[in-house]
């Protein structure tokens, strides 16, 4: 891609826009005092483009100037005219690449900040099937470089708008942290939630917590708490009965099920080969064994004696439930309990 003209007056509607235009997220800032400017002064820096094969002009670099020309309302924009190479014009990707390489090139007086690398690259990768390696290669750049960018996409839409908006909140440090406490990839169960992600970056933009903008150390002990009771409250939520979406009633009679099942064998085990125990392991197995039972029993009475009978108000469920086991069994297993050191 080579210039052809400079400082040519061009009409502004046979001006199309770049797709691979950097700069989304500061496009529009101060853009109307741009405008203001442009029509006081004029343009000082030409915008650049590309003759189109198909008719008119893509723009490669200006994209606010010219936005700003199109708020001043202005008809004609002055810029340097580029023109395709031989080989470009035969291959479509080859003038694609051209205008990325281009784009960059000319953005490299105002580095872009973070997030823009970020989707650039990941632009750049789906529409050219590029690899890392193949970004670092064209733009001279490591490789760690350029993953280190693209682990800015862990963040949500929503969150980069946040932060595109309030720039001034946000250091690369902190945004660093965000990035990284939101990546699937490293710590899975640890990884930001969504919603999490725009929480914590409000509470940064809005500078609620002073700490959290100043102190890495901080956001990151504050990331984690909200992670670690986001966690702690699904497993609370996961030992209730029903927890991951079950009927509770099915899930109750599937543990009380596998009690039994368990408790089975022992039942049935035949214990004449024990010719003589020691009394104090006696003692022990018969003490285990009340013990468990207590434990049963106080679960009977206890969380399912409380839980409200179908057609029963609260309280009165004991008296109309066909039980076979109550309080007075409970005392005796206790009693027995206590005799352990006779037997």
């Amino acid at each position: 891609m080579k210039a052809t003209k400079y400082s040519q007056n061009l009409p502004i509607s046979e001006i199309r826009q770049s797709p691979f235009h950097f700069r989304k997220e500061t496009a529009n800032e101060k853009i109307d005092d741009l405008a203001a400017s442009i029509k006081e002064i004029g343009l000082i820096h030409a915008i650049s483009v590309v003759e189109d094969p198909a008719g008119g002009y893509e723009l490669i670099n200006g994209h606010r100037r010219l936005l700003a020309h199109k708020r001043g309302k202005l008809d004609t924009v002055r810029a340097n005219i580029y023109k395709y190479a031989p080989d470009e014009l035969a291959d479509e990707r080859k003038r694609q690449q051209a205008v990325v390489r281009f784009l960059l090139a000319a953005n490299s007086a105002e580095p872009l900040i973070p997030v823009e690398r970020a989707r650039y690259y990941a632009e750049a990768m789906d529409k050219f099937d590029w690899e890392p390696a193949d970004i670092a290669r064209v733009h001279h750049v490591t490789v760690e470089s350029v993953m280190d960018d693209l682990l800015f996409l862990n963040l949500t839409e929503e969150t980069l708008d946040l932060v595109q908006a309030h720039m001034d909140s946000f250091s690369i440090e902190t945004l660093r942290l965000l990035a990284e406490s939101s990546s699937p990839s490293a710590r899975k169960a640890w990884a930001m939630t969504p919603g999490e992600q725009i929480d914590v970056a409000t509470a940064i933009a809005l500078q609620k917590d002073k700490r959290l903008v100043e102190s890495p150390r901080a956001l990151k002990a504050h990331i984690e708490e909200i992670v670690k009771n986001r966690r702690a409250n699904v497993k609370a939520k996961n030992k209730r009965l029903g927890g991951n979406g079950d009927d509770p009633v099915k899930s109750l009679f599937r543990l009380v099920e596998a009690v039994q099942k368990a408790a089975e064998p022992l039942t049935k085990a035949d214990l004449s080969g024990i010719k003589e125990i020691n009394p104090a392991d006696k003692g022990d197995v018969y003490s285990k064994l009340l013990q468990l039972a207590d434990t049963l029993i106080k679960f009977a009475d206890g969380p399912v004696m409380q839980l409200k009978a179908k057609g029963l108000p609260n309280g009165k469920a004991q008296a109309k439930l066909p039980l076979t086991v109550t309080a007075s069994t409970r005392g005796k297993t206790r009693s027995k309990t206590a005799e352990r050191a006779a037997v």
